[in-house]
């Protein structure tokens, strides 16, 4: 019978006697499995412990292993990413160029690279996620050959003033459209503003259009309602303008639902004539209305309203009692679960707040006070092992989510706590060692890149069955190994390679 991968990496790598033959044959196997090559140099390459000399070796193998999900969003470290911007393949560099986690000199290497597609998506991750590069940096985009690259640099966080009121004059429509908005357009020379009234451009047209707006008050009577032909005008009135009664009265009973709905919502429609939607035929209406400030409990539940599925945007008035710790309270323990979730979202809540949102009985009520960091540990535990939202996993990093004891759940049926017993400072090499074994993927191959694994279980996960690239980036992994991996998978040697010394 053939020996297996794990079986394979233990001859070649482990710290077992075996004869030279046999490690020679084991290395040669391994020498022939490309996908296996693939999954090390994945997990050098994201290893935080790999040293500059490891990660030159890995960012000039060619062909370089399918980037992926690995390159594009995980955070690399500073000196990943300072090797991984020079990698000879231009498409590697564009990928990575996506990375929102890139440390901004990093990121501002890419912003000037040789590849105009690199430098576009360089710039555009910078605006995205408001990312500021060095000045200089953003300037040589500003200023570059390249038209779209400049259209692009106008929305770089940290952009010169002098810089944008420049690009208001760029020969490039989309470029001066770009630049020209309500705080540039005052500012520009007279030349600049009359050329851009006068460019035959529609979308300069649009932006002056745009800079030199005034809006006029929203409409409060009847008449100016009426006469109103914008009807985002005429929404924006229902919603929230001081409307007079006589509006008022006209609004809650209008024919379109839509502005009935923005009438409920309105604090300037009194407070009986609100109520009067409460048996609208709308249920989006009657969830208004069941909403406002001025109600009283008991209106509250004499209203037969229905909360859709979903997220809710917290009520204005409920942002605005943030920093009233009577009135959270009193918000809290009403019997409207939407003004429950939104009083989750305070900055701060008295601790009897929070112990009662921890115990409430709407399932959201409770997720939402563990993703604004006050929730109790114990609820923090709950919804990690439960919750599958998308982003689960971030319940880890909350304040309250205490990792010490952690490891009193390595053998919970339920594989997240498993997975969270890993968290724990204090857990054991031999706990490590028995959850790389566990039967959920999830938890071995944490498991596997967890520097407390011992060497010898280590390097059997180097080989076996979905686990190589987790093992690859274990902080543990010695540098002599990482170099040796790299040499079965064939990546050049370099001279700075023999300065690394083994751990």
């Amino acid at each position: 019978m053939a020996p297996t991968k794990d079986q394979l990496t233990t001859v070649a790598f482990g710290v077992s006697e075996v004869t030279d033959a046999a490690r020679a044959d084991a290395l040669r196997l391994l020498g022939e499995d490309t996908a296996l090559h693939e999954e090390w140099i994945a997990g050098l390459a994201v290893n935080s412990a790999a040293p500059e000399a490891v990660l030159k070796r890995v960012f000039t193998v060619d062909p370089f292993p399918e980037p992926g999900y690995w390159l594009t969003y995980h955070p690399l470290p500073p000196a990943v990413a300072r090797v991984a911007v020079t990698h000879p393949d231009t498409r590697v560099r564009r990928i990575l160029a996506e990375n929102p986690h890139l440390p901004p000199d990093a990121l501002a290497t890419l912003a000037e690279d040789p590849d105009e597609r690199v430098r576009r998506v360089a710039v555009v991750t910078a605006c995205d996620n408001g990312l500021e590069l060095p000045t200089e940096s953003i300037v040589r985009a500003a200023t570059a050959p390249d038209a779209r690259l400049r259209y692009l640099a106008t929305g770089l966080p940290g952009l010169p003033d002098e810089t944008l009121l420049a690009l208001a004059g760029d020969p490039d429509p989309r470029v001066r459209a770009a630049a020209i908005d309500s705080w540039s357009w005052p500012r520009l020379r007279p030349e600049v503003r009359a050329a851009a009234e006068a460019a035959p451009h529609p979308w300069v047209r649009k932006a002056v259009e745009r800079a030199t707006h005034v809006d006029a008050p929203l409409p409060t009577t009847v008449d100016g309602f009426l006469t109103e032909t914008d009807e985002r005008r005429r929404a924006d009135a229902a919603f929230a303008a001081p409307v007079d009664a006589e509006l008022a009265a006209l609004l809650v009973t209008h024919e379109n639902g839509s502005l009935r709905h923005h009438a409920a919502c309105n604090p300037h429609v009194p407070t009986e004539l609100a109520l009067t939607l409460a048996a609208d035929p709308d249920p989006s209406v009657r969830l208004a209305v069941s909403l406002r400030a001025d109600l009283t409990e008991e209106q509250r539940v004499a209203i037969d309203y229905t909360v859709p599925t979903g997220r809710h945007p917290v009520p204005s008035w409920v942002k605005e009692r943030f920093g009233d710790p009577d009135a959270l309270r009193e918000i809290a323990a009403s019997g409207h679960v939407l003004l429950r979730r939104g009083v989750t979202c305070a900055p701060e809540l008295p601790d009897d707040v929070i112990e009662r949102l921890a115990a409430d009985d709407d399932y959201f009520v409770k997720l939402m006070l563990c993703e604004n960091d006050h929730a109790p540990h114990h609820l923090l535990v709950e919804m990690f092992a439960d919750w599958n939202g998308l982003s689960w996993g971030t319940l880890v990093t909350r304040r309250n989510f205490a990792r010490p004891g952690l490891a009193r759940f390595a053998d919970d049926p339920r594989a997240r706590l498993r997975y969270a017993a890993l968290f724990d400072p204090q857990a054991e090499p031999e706990l490590v060692e028995r959850l790389s074994h566990d039967g959920d993927d999830m938890v071995r191959h944490h498991a596997a890149a967890d520097p407390r694994l011992p060497r010898r279980r280590l390097v059997q996960l180097l080989g076996a069955e979905g686990t190589p690239r987790a093992a690859a980036r274990n902080p543990g992994l010695p540098v002599e190994l990482m170099h040796r991996l790299l040499d079965i998978a064939g990546a050049p040697r370099r001279e700075a390679a023999s300065n690394d010394a083994p751990s």
